[in-house]
């Protein structure tokens, strides 16, 4: 529960910082970059979730548990 906390705040953290970020920035540098100032914030959010998803594959490989499918079973 404190895990799923934590990172609904480095969400919203994450949101906005990049919409402090884009308020700095011109319209053709975030163009240059690919986005638009309605985009470049759920990019930014998208990644932070990426992230996120990545450090729990990661530890998960390293907890040494292996999905077990259906044809591993013994008969």
């Amino acid at each position: 529960m404190l895990t799923k906390i934590y990172r609904a705040i480095m969400l919203a953290q994450a949101s906005s910082a990049a919409n402090r970020t884009a308020a700095y920035l011109s319209d053709h540098q975030l163009n240059d970059w690919g986005y638009t100032r309605g985009s470049f914030a759920a990019a930014m959010v998208a990644q932070v979730k990426a992230n996120f998803d990545a450090a729990d594959k990661a530890q998960a490989a390293s907890a040494g548990f292996q999905p077990v499918t259906f044809s591993q079973l013994p008969a």
